[in-house]
């Protein structure tokens, strides 16, 4: 059957709710959200001019959805980014770093706030985070300090709107919006107004964080009744369900509550691994849930800005890109460091750098390296790194590593690969998925493991040159286009050909899935 001939019959409607929701409170993307805006602009280039993509977000009224105008919103968007990456183009690279310091009365206040914070809810945690981050620059760095007050402002304000919306008073964010956690204005300049009435087997289609919003299943069941849509949405990963000692007790309950409903409602099941659907089948057989066979939806590389640049870093350095949290696993990379610096000369041992945010549950870690004195000047935290400076990162260092213990892809590791930078990896979940045939991978509980694979990339160049020999004729990642082209075509087939495929409680199903 030819799909494409029957798209003009079918819209899907792309639920954008999630990433405006994220963009009224904050300017700064996280992985989700980088993410699904380029999902999203190949949706539209693919089916937006065509008339049968379409976007929407959440009426005010939680009814149903409203009719949004991508354009605007992908501009709007952008210039979030755009405004990113210009605060940190202002702040050379060096003033961005945690490094070596004589500070540290500054730093040990700084450490007990950060404690203190951490019992914070999430949406004020963070921009307060931020805020102490840029204090600790400005207490190192009185060359930065006209930027870093501009930036702490910012930083300020995001703490308050989180104040003010504890207390009903509604904030605004990037959009310049006010709103409330529950309701959206119905009179934003960027939205069309119209009631979006779906015709029978119109797809709703939600790609990204729609957990955060509690009504998300009972609305979306609703409109099921009401005008016969499909539903399709995406899962990434299960950590709230598989490894709830890595988030917060909110979000557990919150996933676990939209999760199973979610799974009863779809028509269409993605997610990003082949790891995670194997997850996702072993979690329903175990709790006697009937779901549609998820369809694995290939993750695309992009990185806006690859210019060829100098070293940002005087020496050499190993790099891990990724939000410091305990589930990245970046107390393993300390320790190993730790043991090199104890085993090898100084002179023979690179710098570590860690490339993202401060996140959640590190306290003790952050103690442990300031303690260290940054390992004696051999680890480098750059917390808040523009795709630029990721860019010369990846593309001056010796090689990458990501230990995680759990992830729904890894796309540190194909982001890697496409600089043309080999990988010392963890060998969980969904990891050798996205690394292949190009890395080294070792067990992520196995100090010693890691340590003998991490030690060999250093101190063996041949073998190093060699993985980037292989990556440079054998690594071909896919596109964002095919990406959104999956999407498309699994909707299609939702919509046209009636796939009834579950999975059901026989384990047989696992193995059908993954070979689906």
């Amino acid at each position: 059957m030819d799909l494409n001939s029957n798209t003009s019959e079918v819209t899907i409607w792309v639920d954008i709710e999630d990433l405006l929701a994220h963009f009224y409170t904050t300017s700064r993307p996280t992985g989700i959200q980088r993410l699904t805006f380029e999902l999203y602009r190949e949706l539209w280039r693919q089916g937006g001019e065509a008339g049968f993509v379409r976007f929407s977000r959440h009426r005010a009224d939680r009814s149903g959805l409203e009719e949004i105008s991508w354009p605007d919103v992908e501009r709007r968007v952008k210039a979030a980014f755009l405004s990113d990456s210009e605060l940190n183009h202002d702040t050379p690279l060096d003033r961005s770093v945690h490094g070596p310091t004589s500070n540290d009365a500054a730093l040990s206040r700084l450490s007990g706030l950060r404690r203190w914070a951490q019992g914070l809810p999430h949406d004020i945690q963070r921009p307060l985070a931020t805020f102490l981050h840029l204090e600790l620059t400005a207490a190192r760095s009185i060359g930065a300090a006209f930027t870093v007050q501009r930036r702490a402002a910012r930083a300020a304000v995001d703490v308050l709107r989180g104040l003010r919306r504890r207390a009903g008073l509604g904030g605004s964010g990037a959009f310049g919006v006010a709103r409330s956690p529950s309701r959206l204005p119905a009179n934003a300049a960027w939205v069309a107004g119209m009631q979006v009435d779906p015709q029978p087997g119109d797809i709703v289609l939600a790609l990204g964080a729609s957990w955060q919003t509690g009504y998300y299943p009972s609305m979306i069941a609703a409109m099921k009744q009401s005008f016969g849509i499909r539903f399709a949405f995406m899962i990434y990963d299960l950590i709230p369900l598989l490894y709830p000692e890595f988030v917060s007790i909110s979000l557990r309950e919150a996933f676990g509550s939209w999760l199973w409903p979610m799974l009863g409602i779809a028509d269409t099941v993605f997610t990003i691994s082949g790891a995670t659907l194997a997850d996702i089948v072993a979690a329903t057989i175990r709790h006697g849930h009937t779901v549609p066979i998820p369809t694995v939806v290939p993750i695309g590389v992009k990185f806006p800005d690859r210019d060829i640049r100098p070293t940002p870093l005087p020496n050499p350095y190993v790099l891990i890109v990724s939000t410091i949290e305990i589930r990245k696993n970046h107390s393993l990379l300390f320790r190993i460091w730790r043991r090199m610096l104890a085993e090898q000369a100084l002179e023979q041992v690179p710098d570590l750098v860690f490339a993202g945010k401060i996140g959640w549950q590190t306290a003790d870690l952050m103690e442990q390296i300031r303690n260290t004195n940054y390992l004696q000047g051999k680890l480098r935290i750059i917390e808040a790194p523009s795709d630029r400076d990721l860019a010369s990162l990846y593309q001056n260092c010796l090689f990458t590593v990501f230990p995680s213990l759990y992830e729904g892809w890894g796309l540190p590791v194909t982001e890697s690969l496409s600089f043309g930078k080999t990988v010392a990896a963890s060998k969980r979940a969904s990891i050798p998925e996205a690394g292949g045939e190009f890395c080294d991978y070792f067990d992520p509980d196995d100090l010693n493991d890691a340590y003998r694979v991490i030690l060999r990339l250093i101190a063996d160049p041949a073998h190093r040159q060699a993985l980037e020999q292989r990556i440079a004729e054998r690594f071909y990642p896919p596109c964002w286009g095919d990406s959104a082209a999956a999407v498309i075509e699994a909707c299609h087939r939702a919509a046209f050909l009636d796939d009834s495929r579950s999975v059901n409680d026989s384990r047989a199903a696992v193995a059908v899935s993954l070979k689906d």
